[in-house]
């Protein structure tokens, strides 16, 4: 077989050098380039996976986010629309109290207010009992000429009831 490799121009020691010198090359190139690489292409794998992961997990919290959201902003519809009816519950309530507490002052007003009329009334008829008082007894004293030393208050008084009984 050394004769066919002579004769095809095939030195042996020149391939056997260039085989040593080929894997000499292969083990540089696996150690300093091949295992670099693939070990880059492995971690950027790993890192698209995290990312891939990350944001499916990142999905799903945001989907339970947004579902607790919705769940909060019905609950708190909800208790809006409860405190808001409560209010207006209340509100009437008061509504109704308050007018109960204006009617019953006012009836408290307008008793008092008669009661005043009353008192005012009673004092203007006094005050016109005494001028009619005072009235009668000139009259008494220019109808009769008497001395007015002799018309005492109970002619006055006598005379004063009669003209009341005689007005009514």
């Amino acid at each position: 077989m050394s004769v066919l490799l002579t004769q095809l121009g095939v030195n042996w020691k020149l391939l056997l050098a260039q085989g040593v010198n080929f894997l000499i090359l292969l083990v540089v190139l696996t150690i300093f380039v091949y295992r670099p690489l693939v070990k880059l292409l492995e971690e950027r794998r790993r890192k698209i996976e995290l990312g891939l992961k990350g944001a499916e997990e990142v999905e799903g919290r945001l989907r339970e986010v947004e579902k607790i959201k919705v769940e909060k902003l019905a609950a708190a519809d909800k208790s809006a629309t409860e405190i808001i009816g409560i209010a207006e519950k209340d509100g009437r309530k008061r509504f109704q109290e308050i007018l109960t507490d204006a009617q019953k002052k006012a009836e408290g007003v307008l008793k008092e207010a008669a009661v005043v009329a009353e008192h005012k009334k009673t004092e203007e008829l006094e005050r016109l009992g005494k001028q009619a008082n005072a009235l009668i007894k000139e009259a008494i004293i220019k109808t009769v000429e008497l001395d007015p030393a002799q018309v005492d208050e109970k002619l006055i008084s006598r005379a004063f009831t009669m003209a009341k009984e005689k007005s009514l």
